[in-house]
């Protein structure tokens, strides 16, 4: 592309975002403001509003699909003045339950601006780079109507809004992937890209998830002669073994390792736990459930033979334990090559925004990435967005209250990068 040309699209596009910042602030806070906590799961509510704002911003090509009428996704597109590449931007409409109502200090979903910060359920995961990308996509809307002959971008923007990315996409990014919904050249998840500090890295690991149960079989019986009868309180066991697991899984688990996960796997152990019927009952039965954040490489027939080993030698040290292993549900771990344009195009939009380039990194959980990228075979950035990861799930969640309006330049010039002009190379 000329840089004459690039540099008047890129005007433009700046030229429409500047002194929108409280759009996208106020976006953002009547999407907090329209609950969709998964689980129960229902985000028809936020959809609407998605929907119904985008048609304000200009962008009438829009689709709503699903696997069931409660839990739609949102496909919005702009298409370029001439063929080319298709970019996703990508962001998931549900968040996390509140939780502990008490340990909040504001509403969950009444958004609280103080001290530069914005509060609220989902501020950060990740409703404010929806609110971003929407705006991002309508900046190339209106830039390539106002070049006019001057011309405008190449290609196809593609904005995906998911459902039930806090509860294993079933109903979201795997289905769409699964029934031919997602292709593009590249996607990009505006999941937040902070650890220490907003706006970090650019993540180009998607940790995958590996969560699942550990039932104990035991013996119920009266209580009051669980001394004068041989007994196996399954609760005991459950303590003794979530002990043990926590001190010894990580030591069975193959794996090779990843210059950008020096820590290796995350192993979390007992994270539900569920055990007994009532007083007077010797418990018979208690559960547990875990959850193993894996790298590359790893796979579920991996992890489930490494933990079956570790559950054979507690019980081979312990006759009277009974424990079996029950699997939930498998995300698996997906990388982006460092060398794609996509990456090069975020890191310079980066730079040109923030002032300074984001490093390169891997996002310590799971995303939709793995469904775009290994089912729909399309290459993902698996996290570049708004907000810090540590302050997500979790109450009187918060971000830089800037974060919104600095994603939407962000999107904006990085999908022009990425794009290219409409007669012009990428």
């Amino acid at each position: 592309m000329s840089s004459t040309q690039a540099s008047s699209m890129a005007e433009r596009v700046r030229a429409y975002l500047d002194g929108r910042e409280g759009e996208v602030l106020e976006l953002t806070r009547d999407l907090i403001r329209t609950p969709s906590p998964n689980p129960p799961g229902d985000e028809r509510a936020v959809a609407d509003l998605v929907t119904e704002r985008l048609k304000a911003l200009g962008i009438d090509d829009i689709t709503r699909v699903g696997a069931e009428e409660e839990r739609p996704n949102v496909l919005a597109r702009v298409k370029g003045a001439a063929p080319g590449r298709t970019l996703i931007l990508s962001g998931h409409l549900d968040t996390k339950p509140a939780g502990d109502m008490d340990a909040w200090e504001t509403d969950p979903w009444d958004p609280v601006l103080r001290d530069g910060d914005l509060i609220g359920l989902g501020s950060g995961d990740m409703k404010a780079a929806v609110a971003g990308m929407m705006y991002a996509a309508a900046a190339l809307h209106h830039a390539q109507q106002a070049g006019g002959s001057a011309g405008g971008f190449a290609g196809e923007l593609l904005l995906v809004f998911t459902a039930d990315e806090e509860a294993g996409a079933r109903f979201g990014s795997k289905w769409l992937a699964e029934n031919g919904h997602l292709q593009a050249d590249a996607a990009v998840i505006g999941e937040p890209s902070g650890i220490t500090a907003e706006w970090q890295s650019v993540h180009l690991v998607s940790r995958g998830a590996a969560l699942f149960k550990v039932a104990l079989t035991g013996t119920q019986m009266h209580s009051s002669i669980s001394d004068r009868l041989p007994g196996i309180n399954a609760t005991v066991k459950m303590a003794r073994l979530i002990d043990r697991m926590d001190r010894e899984l990580l030591s069975y688990l193959t794996y090779d390792p990843h210059p950008l996960c020096p820590t290796g796997p995350t192993v979390n152990v007992g994270v539900m736990a569920e055990a007994g019927v009532f007083y007077g009952v010797y418990p018979g039965n208690a559960e547990f459930a875990c959850d193993v954040r894996t790298l590359p490489g790893m796979t579920e027939e991996s992890l489930k033979a490494d933990i079956g080993r570790f559950l054979d030698d507690a019980m081979a040290d312990d006759p009277d334990l009974r424990a079996e292993l029950d699997w939930f549900l498998t995300v698996p771990p997906v990388e982006i090559d460092a060398d794609h344009p996509v990456v090069g195009a975020l890191v310079e939009a980066g730079r040109e925004v923030l002032g300074t380039a984001p490093d390169l990194d891997a996002f310590p959980g799971a995303t939709d990435a793995p469904y775009f990228q290994l089912t729909a075979g399309i290459p993902t950035v698996a996290a570049f967005g708004p907000g810090m990861l540590p302050r997500a799930h979790s109450p009187n969640e918060y971000m830089d209250a800037d974060g919104a309006a600095l994603s939407a330049s962000i999107y904006a010039l990085a999908a022009l990068h990425y794009l290219g002009e409409a007669g012009g190379g990428s």
